[in-house]
C-alpha cells in the first residue's frame, strides 16, 4: 500500500488497468559472519510494518541515473537519497535504512505532505546541472588505442597535493612517494595509469575547489576513455585504484549511487581475481611495499563499499567472510613513504574495524529491520566499544593537521549516523502502525527512540561545530545533516501535540541553516535544503493548524499517561465523537479516518514522552539496562493496557507552550534568504547549542 501513497487520482486509476504483476523477491541476502536467530521479535511491533520501511520496485520498474542528460532532472537528484521527490520517480530497491523509508512513514502519518512534496522545483533548484559525461565517439577509441602521455604541470601538481591532503587519509591505497615519482617523469602512457591518474586529478579538483567548479567533469571523462568495458578484465591493481575512485566517490558525488554501487562491485570482483583478498599472495611477494599496497587497496575497497551501501538496505553481499583472509595494513611499514601530514594509515585500521561492525548490522537490517532487542542492543554494545577504545590521536580535540582531523570527524559522524540508523527502525516502525506506544511498546523499544532523537540531535550540534570549508568535509557534513534530519521531521509529524515539537522544529531549523551556508562545499546542499524545507513548512503548517483549531473550541488535558486529548464536551462541540477511553473514535472510522477530519488525531493525540533521558557521552560505554530502567521511570506514570475506568481521573489543564515555532522561520524563509541571529550562531559553532524543553 505504502507504494501507491505518492501517486495521483488519475495514476491510481490508471493502475486498475494493469495486469497484477508478482512482484515478490526470490532468494535471500547473504547471511552475517555471526548471525542471529530471528524467529521472533523482542517488540510486539506488528511484522507487516517491515514492509512499509522496505522499498520494492515493482516487475516493470526501471531505474535510468543518466536521464538527466536527457531530461529536466536536477543533477543532485536521486531515487536512493529521495532528493528527486516527484521528479524522478523511477526506483530502486532499497531498504529500511534508506531515506526513503522515512519519507514513506511520513507520507503515511500525514498524507497531505504529499502535496507539499509535489510542488514543482523552483528555477535555482536547476543551477548545479554541470555537463554530463560525453558519450563514447568513434574518435575516443583511436584515444584509447594511442595514449598519450602526461607531462608535469603545476596545475596537476597542485591538484595531486590536494588528492593527498583531502583524500588520501580515508583510501591511503596509493603509494604516494611511487605515484609522485611516476607522475613526475611523465613517461607513462598504459591505460591503468592514464584511468588512475586522471581520478586522482577529478578528486583533488574536488576537494580543492569550491562545489560550482565542473572541472572534475573533464578529468572524469578522460579517465572513462582508458576504462572501455573490455577493461574488466584487466589483472592490474592500477585499474583497480581507478574504479574504486569512481564507484566509491565520484559517481556519489555527482549523484549516481546505484552505478556507483555497481562500478565498485565490479572493483571487488577484479580485486578477488587479483587475490587481494588472500594474505599468502600478498606474503609471497618479495617487494614489500607491494605487499602493503594490496592490503591498502583491498581494504579500502572494503570501506568503501560499507561506506556507501549502509543507507541502502541492501545485504553486503559478502564483502566480510571466513575466506577473506588478508591481515588490515601494517602501521608504520610505509611511515617514511606516506604524507607527512596525517597519522599514516590509523584512520584505515579503525575503520576496518568499524566497517565490520557496520557490515553486520547492513546485513541484520537487510533481513529484517525490526531486530530483536537483545541484536539491536548488542550491535549498539560494539559500536560504542569501538569508538570508546579508538586511540587517543583519534579521540582527542587537541589541534592537528587538517587530514587527521578531517579523519576524526567523518569517523565520529558516521559512528552516531550508524548508531542512529540501528534503532531507527523502531520510530519509523512504530509512527506507522498507529500503535499507542504507552500501553503497546516495551520500555526497550522507548528506549531506542529516544536514543535516537538524541544521537540525531547530537550529529547537528557536532557538525555544525566541527565542519570545514572544503568539499570533502562539506559532502559529507551534508549527508549525515540530511539523515539526521529525518529524525525530528517523522517526530513532528507522528507527535505533532508534544510539547517537544518546539525543541525538533529547531533542530530542523538549525540544519536548513547549515545546508545554506554548505551550498559552496557542497553540490547536493540546495537539493538536500529543499527537500528539509518542503517538509519543514508542512510540519510546522501542521503544528500551527492544530494549535488554532484546539485552541478557540478546544480544551487541551494532559491525562495521567501523559496523552493530550479533548474535553469530552470540546470534542462534541467540534464533531469529533470520542470512545470512552479517549483513544478510538465510535463509528468505526479508526486512524487512517480520523486522518481524513484534518489530521488532528492522526498522531493518536500526539504522545508526550516526557523529558528525555540524561545525554550519554557518545564517548563512553551505553549501558542498555540502565537506559531500560530511564525509560521504565520516566514512564512510570503512564497507564495500563487495557484500562478502561476512570480514564479521566487525575487530569488537569495543559499548557502547551508553542510559543517560538514560528518565532525563526515563520516570515517567507525560502530560496537564499539569510537570518542573520540564527547564521551567527550557527558559524560561531553553536557551542552554547541548546534546545526549548
Amino acid at each position: 500500500m505504502h507504494s501507491l501513497l505518492p501517486l495521483s487520482r488519475q495514476e491510481l486509476l490508471s493502475l486498475l488497468d494493469r495486469p497484477v504483476l508478482d512482484t515478490s523477491v526470490g532468494g535471500l541476502p547473504s547471511p552475517p559472519v555471526n548471525p542471529s536467530p530471528m524467529s521472533e521479535l523482542g517488540s510486539p511491533l506488528m511484522p507487516k510494518q517491515e514492509n512499509l520501511l522496505e522499498q520494492l520496485p515493482s516487475r516493470d520498474t526501471e531505474w535510468d541515473e543518466e536521464r538527466r542528460g536527457r531530461d529536466p532532472i536536477p543533477a543532485e537528484a536521486d531515487d536512493i537519497n529521495a532528493l528527486s521527490l516527484s521528479v524522478d520517480r523511477q526506483a530502486s530497491y532499497l531498504g529500511a535504512s534508506s531515506i526513503k523509508a522515512a519519507l514513506m512513514v511520513m507520507l503515511k502519518v500525514q498524507p497531505s505532505l504529499r502535496n507539499t512534496l509535489a510542488a514543482p522545483l523552483s528555477g535555482v533548484e536547476m543551477s548545479h546541472n554541470f555537463p554530463a559525461a560525453r558519450q563514447k565517439s568513434s574518435s575516443s577509441s583511436s584515444v584509447s588505442s594511442d595514449p598519450q602521455r602526461i607531462p608535469w604541470s603545476w596545475k596537476g601538481q597542485t591538484l595531486i597535493d590536494a588528492y593527498f591532503k583531502r583524500v588520501h587519509v580515508f583510501v591511503p591505497m596509493l603509494d604516494e612517494s611511487t605515484f609522485r615519482a611516476d607522475y613526475l617523469e611523465g613517461q607513462r602512457t598504459d591505460a591503468p595509469w592514464l584511468a588512475l591518474l586522471n581520478m586522482v586529478f577529478a578528486m583533488g579538483s574536488i576537494a580543492a575547489m569550491k562545489s560550482d567548479d565542473y572541472n572534475h567533469i573533464n578529468y572524469y571523462n578522460r579517465a572513462m576513455e582508458h576504462l572501455p568495458m573490455d577493461a574488466f578484465g584487466s589483472s592490474h591493481i592500477e585499474m583497480v585504484q581507478a574504479l574504486a575512485l569512481i564507484g566509491g566517490y565520484y559517481l556519489h558525488y555527482i549523484n549516481r549511487p546505484n552505478m556507483a554501487n555497481a562500478v565498485l562491485g565490479a572493483a571487488i570482483r577484479m580485486a578477488s581475481a587479483l587475490g587481494l583478498h588472500r594474505e599468502s599472495l600478498a606474503q609471497s611477494s618479495s617487494d614489500i611495499i607491494a605487499a602493503e599496497t594490496r592490503r591498502r587497496t583491498w581494504w579500502s575497497l572494503f570501506c568503501l563499499d560499507t561506506w556507501a551501501t549502509t543507507t541502502m538496505g541492501r545485504p553486503s553481499f559478502g564483502r566480510w567472510g571466513p575466506a577473506i583472509n588478508i591481515r588490515p595494513p601494517e602501521f608504520g611499514v610505509n611511515a617514511n613513504r606516506d604524507s607527512a601530514q596525517h597519522a599514516g594509515i590509523l584512520p584505515l585500521i579503525e575503520n576496518i574495524k568499524f566497517c565490520k561492525i557496520a557490515t553486520q548490522i547492513q546485513d541484520l537490517l537487510a533481513i529484517t529491520p525490526l531486530l530483536r532487542t537483545e541484536d539491536r542492543c548488542s550491535l549498539d554494545a560494539q559500536l560504542v566499544a569501538w569508538y570508546s577504545s579508538l586511540p587517543w590521536l583519534l579521540r582527542t580535540t587537541d589541534p592537528c593537521a587538517e587530514p587527521l582531523y578531517m579523519a576524526r570527524c567523518l569517523m565520529k559522524w558516521r559512528y552516531q549516523n550508524l548508531r542512529m540508523l540501528l534503532h531507527r527502525p523502531v520510530l519509523l516502525s512504530l509512527a506507522s502502525s498507529g500503535l499507542n506506544p504507552h500501553t503497546q511498546a516495551c520500555d526497550a523499544d522507548l528506549s531506542a527512540i529516544e536514543t535516537c532523537r538524541d544521537l540525531a540531535a547530537q550529529t547537528i550540534e557536532d557538525v555544525a561545530r566541527e565542519w570545514a570549508r572544503n568539499q570533502m568535509s562539506g559532502w559529507n557534513a551534508v549527508w549525515f545533516l540530511y539523515q539526521a534530519a529525518m529524525v525530528p521531521l517523522v517526530s513532528v509529524f507522528w507527535q505533532w501535540g508534544s510539547p517537544r515539537v518546539p525543541e525538533w522544529l529547531k533542530q530542523i531549523e538549525a540544519v536548513l541553516d547549515l545546508l545554506e551556508v554548505m551550498e559552496e562545499w557542497s553540490l547536493a546542499a540546495r537539493r538536500s535544503r529543499e527537500v528539509v524545507w518542503r517538509m519543514y513548512e508542512a510540519a510546522r503548517q501542521l503544528v500551527a493548524q492544530q494549535r488554532a483549531s484546539a485552541s478557540p473550541t478546544i480544551q487541551v488535558l494532559t491525562g495521567a499517561d501523559g496523552m493530550l486529548m479533548p474535553s469530552p464536551g470540546a470534542a462534541d462541540a467540534a464533531g469529533l465523537h470520542m470512545s470512552p477511553i479517549g483513544l478510538e473514535p465510535v463509528d468505526g472510522l479508526g486512524m487512517m479516518g480520523l486522518l481524513d477530519q484534518g489530521g488532528l488525531w492522526g498522531d493518536l493525540d500526539g504522545m508526550y514522552w516526557g523529558a528525555s533521558p540524561t545525554h550519554v557521552s557518545l564517548g563512553s560505554p551505553v549501558d542498555e539496562s540502565a537506559l531500560a530502567a530511564a525509560a521504565a521511570h520516566e514512564f512510570a506514570a503512564y497507564g495500563h493496557p487495557g484500562a478502561t475506568t476512570g480514564a479521566h481521573e487525575g487530569m488537569g489543564v495543559h499548557a502547551v507552550d508553542y510559543s517560538g515555532i514560528m518565532g525563526h522561520h515563520g516570515h517567507g524563509h525560502h530560496g537564499h534568504h539569510h537570518h542573520q541571529g540564527q547564521q551567527q550562531q550557527v558559524v560561531g559553532g553553536m557551542d552554547g547549542f541548546s534546545y526549548v524543553q
